[in-house]
């Protein structure tokens, strides 16, 4: 089914994580950028030697997926390919492990890397390191004058604040998400309930596929990713199980004295690795590349003819190795009889810094962080580079996964992860780049409001769109608003982020405001904070932090002033113009992933335009920002709630099965998912 309803997506998937869009698609320069950064990452560098490490149970289930793909792609091959001359070729093993390399990189430790770089940015261009310490709690080693020094010399290559970093529209990000389990104790069937809802980019097909999978004694269903032979969420008989990303920090920066082809070692100088390659897209002449690795990482860029100088050099944890081990745990899933063997399989799903929470038949609850975490230097965050040729800086291995965040049967009777900082419930604190606890918060408020909790009530939790954050802001600007017609339809407002709200509207104006105040006319730049929040996913994740600064009485990002200053003139600023709903400012399209948006309306590749309700800080999380002028969001794409009494899914999911324009099944569900409505997964049907 992978293969008949889902090749085009697979395919572009496939193609752009191997580097060869460009060559295969289209010569455009952005492919050919996409292509670069994906040859330079380097995913696909060990692939064949992990694979041939799979246990044979393994080898044989995903040799037997792939022949099921080739035998639907033998039978019709997409018009889109047609009309770029692409024939694909066989689906692989390898290719089912690149698709998991994409899963744990893009959106995830590629996140974690981007904002490391955004504060490697702050540094360099002199933004005050007591600023900076304040606005990211968990650096807590010194940003010392050495490293400044260094770092002004330090080239930067793909930068964050660079209208040039645009090939990142074209990947599926995974990214902010809600997951919950509930005890018996507080259910209405007196049987646990598991829901989940990923929040990634609107788009059409869909990253998830559903499906129901059934023998005479066994069932399986939930949501699929197209190109893995597993369910990512979803349930058994036994058991029931939702990601979220879980903010670990798997990925570090050193800076590499460079001389010529050789790096600097203690007092020595040792050569890189050399890796070339060339890229030869479509109508265009070949391009060589030539990257350069140690055993730190691999360089960002290439030295220049005289080579001396300063470079960055990333570091990720997942990069080589893992994925043959995270293939057999995710087969051996389904065989889970309860919430402990799932444990001890996420927990050897080292792929992606995943938060797996847990549900099973039994009653018990569980969460288990997955992921690749590094032994780091002593008291040292991994926020801020680390000098290269010092070796005790060097990672050393890799952390014991029972020692990450982790939690069976708590005496609350739930658990809930929203990214959040879980770092409490393990021996080793993985995150440091957490978001927000405005979701986890209202989650918790609505379990605990009402006794006997039933499906219908995680229905109205999955769509709920009161926001904390505002409930705290609203506090300080009450008392400030002035009496004028915007001062009080913003002091009515209820807190809820619906599309007909005008309250809603005044409030983010007043916030952008204050925002672009106090981080940008007082720190970065008001045009670079303006980026930042617009042109980037960088706010999406970091508002928390902002937030805490904003809400703190006091700040040296206040400059010496009263923190009220601000909010009154934010607000002046906020509520000059007249407010239009919520929904009219907030309206996106749902673009077809291989022609992004390219054609005209009426053909009907695109969906939209959709009024999307929700903001940064609400459960049902509804955020719009830009890369590389190209709109994108975080958006529940897919809800799933199961309750053990019976052994149906309830699930709602934006976008149909087929990636086929003409398919009655390209659009199906949206209507539903904008309805709030659910449809029923079941293996009795």
């Amino acid at each position: 089914m992978h293969g008949y309803d889902r090749q085009l997506y697979i395919y572009l998937l496939k193609l752009i994580g191997e580097g060869r869009s460009s060559e295969e698609l289209r010569g455009s320069e952005n492919l050919i950028e996409i292509d670069k950064y994906m040859r330079w990452i380097d995913l696909t560098g060990d692939i064949k030697q992990e694979i041939a490490k799979l246990d044979s149970e393994t080898q044989e289930i995903v040799e037997s997926y792939c022949q099921g793909v080739n035998d639907a792609i033998s039978q019709k091959t997409p018009t889109e390919f047609k009309l770029v001359r692409y024939k694909p070729e066989p689906w692989t093993p390898e290719d089912v492990a690149l698709m998991g390399r994409m899963i744990g990189f893009v959106g995830l430790a590629q996140a974690q890397g981007d904002m490391e770089k955004f504060i490697i940015q702050m540094i360099k261009n002199k933004i005050d390191p007591v600023k900076i310490k304040e606005l990211f709690p968990y650096l807590k080693e010194e940003i010392s004058e050495e490293l400044r020094e260094v770092l002004w010399k330090t080239e930067i290559h793909q930068p964050i604040i660079d209208k040039s970093l645009n090939w990142a529209k074209n990947l599926p990000a995974f990214a902010s998400s809600n997951n919950w389990a509930v005890s018996p104790e507080l259910t209405a069937s007196g049987k646990a309930i598991m829901c989940g809802d990923p929040h990634l980019e609107l788009r059409l097909p869909s990253i998830w596929y559903s499906a129901v999978m059934k023998t005479n004694d066994f069932y399986m269903e939930g949501a699929t990713v197209p190109g893995v032979p597993s369910i990512a969420l979803g349930r058994t008989n036994h058991l029931a199980w939702a990601v979220t990303y879980g903010t670990m920090d798997l990925s570090d920066y050193f800076i590499e004295e460079v001389k010529g082809d050789s790096f600097k070692r203690g007092n020595k100088w040792e050569p890189f690795t050399i890796r070339e390659e060339v890229l030869r897209p479509k109508k265009g002449n070949p391009i060589k590349l030539k990257f350069y690795e140690n055993l730190h990482g691999v360089l960002e860029g290439e030295p220049h003819n005289d080579g001396d100088g300063y470079y960055l050099n990333y570091a990720l944890s997942s990069r080589r190795g893992q994925i043959a081990q995270s293939l057999e745990s995710l087969v051996r899933l389904p065989k889970a009889q309860n919430v402990k063997d799932a444990m001890e399989l996420f927990s050897k799903m080292p792929f992606a810094p995943f938060n797996w929470v847990m549900a099973d038949s039994q009653g018990n609850i569980g969460y288990q962080l997955g992921g690749l975490f590094p032994n780091k230097k002593d008291n040292t965050s991994g926020l801020i580079p680390y000098f290269g040729w010092d070796e005790n800086n060097d990672w050393k291995g890799m952390i014991d996964p029972k020692k990450y965040p982790r939690e069976y049967n708590p005496e609350r009777n739930f658990i809930i992860t929203t990214n959040q900082d879980l770092n409490h419930l393990g021996e080793v604190n993985p995150m440091n780049l957490p978001m927000s606890n405005y979701r986890v918060d209202r989650i918790k408020d609505l379990l605990t409001q009402k006794k006997n909790l039933t499906v219908e009530d995680m229905k109205e939790i999955q769509y709920d769109v009161y926001s904390k954050e505002a409930q705290k802001f609203m506090k300080i600007i009450a008392p400030l608003l002035p009496n004028t017609e915007n001062g009080e339809l913003l002091r009515n407002w209820d807190l809820k982020y619906d599309v007909k709200s005008f309250g809603a509207t005044l409030f983010e104006r007043v916030y952008h405001e204050l925002v672009l105040l106090v981080f940008g006319e007082n720190g970065i730049g008001r045009d670079v904070m303006e980026y930042v929040i617009k042109e980037t996913p960088l706010f999406a994740f970091l508002h928390g932090f902002f937030d805490n600064i904003l809400l703190s009485e006091k700040s040296s990002w206040f400059n010496g002033k009263v923190r009220e200053e601000y909010f009154k003139l934010a607000i002046k600023r906020g509520l000059e113009k007249e407010p239009k709903p919520y929904g009219n400012m907030r309206k996106i399209i749902m673009k077809n992933l291989f022609f992004g948006g390219n054609l005209p309306s009426f053909l009907g590749f695109d969906i939209g335009p959709i009024e999307l309700k929700g903001s940064r800080a609400t459960v049902s999380q509804g955020q719009i920002f830009k890369l590389a002028g190209k709109e994108s969001s975080f958006a529940p794409t897919y809800r799933m709630i199961t309750d053990f009494k019976d052994d149906c899914l309830h699930t709602n999911i934006a976008g149909g099965p087929s990636d086929r324009r003409f398919s009655k099944y390209y659009k199906t569900q949206i209507k539903e998912w904008l309805a709030g409505e659910y449809k029923i997964l079941s293996p009795k049907e």
